[in-house]
């Protein structure tokens, strides 16, 4: 795919990702000693806070879209080049359909093929985080947190940022076979990595079909609002 940035620069997105997240964890510990506001909003995260934890979740966003705005700079490139384009509306319900038909079938088929040659795994582990518990009493922050916020910054990252840098070296199906993988390891559950590895290949293909990741951003939201009801529903 035709991007100026290669693999390196996905490692450097990574590794400065993390990297300024830690710094930032060390510097509100070091402040926290001296500005009493910092040190009851590092006890509030530590209690659980869904207020604080949202406001940490939000910087983490803001620092990852920062990076890579900074690889646009450097390239002189704008934000069409990790797919923020605009497509046709009967062309982005007709995939939004297909892709979430597709995604149904196919998540079945493999969870049920992995669950026969593994018994012991476990399909219906549930997700767990701040947000997740709080689906019911903090409705609207949790919305945003679980449904708004992760399709917008996981499509930019993955979608747009990632998989092309990949594809152009590895080829297409190399590189949505292993962007997919990484997002599925970014979830952190053996169960979530089938299944959002699956989707993540889906919207690999949408991507290459559109050239924008915007009909896969509504998908991801469609995705993960279906999540956000049955947790809601419990």
């Amino acid at each position: 795919m035709n991007v100026p940035w290669r693999v390196r620069d996905v490692a450097g997105l990574v590794a400065a990702w993390f990297g300024l997240q830690i710094v930032l964890g060390v510097m509100l510990a070091v402040l926290a000693r001296g500005v009493p506001a910092i040190r009851d909003f590092q006890a509030a995260v530590h209690s659980g806070d869904i207020t604080a934890s949202f406001t940490l979740n939000l910087v983490s966003v803001a620092i990852g879209l920062g990076i890579v705005a900074l690889y646009l700079r450097h390239y002189k490139v704008g934000w069409k080049m990790v797919g923020w384009r605009r497509v046709g509306v009967l062309r982005t319900i007709k995939y939004l359909f297909g892709i979430m038909l597709a995604f149904i079938i196919l998540a079945n088929l493999v969870l049920a093929l992995v669950k026969l040659l593994v018994p012991s795994f476990n399909i219906d582990q549930p997700q767990t985080n701040d947000f997740t518990s709080a689906v019911n009493t903090h409705r609207s922050l949790a919305l945003v947190a679980l449904v708004i916020l992760p399709p917008i910054f996981e499509e930019t990252i993955f979608r747009g940022f990632i998989f092309p840098a990949l594809a152009k070296k590895t080829g297409l199906i190399w590189g949505a076979v292993l962007s997919s993988m990484i997002f599925g390891i970014a979830h952190g559950q053996t169960n979530l990595f089938v299944y959002t590895s699956i989707l993540g290949l889906l919207l690999c293909f949408m991507y290459t079909k559109t050239r924008s990741i915007i009909p896969g951003i509504l998908v991801h939201m469609l995705n993960n609002y279906l999540a956000f009801v049955a947790i809601s529903s419990k």
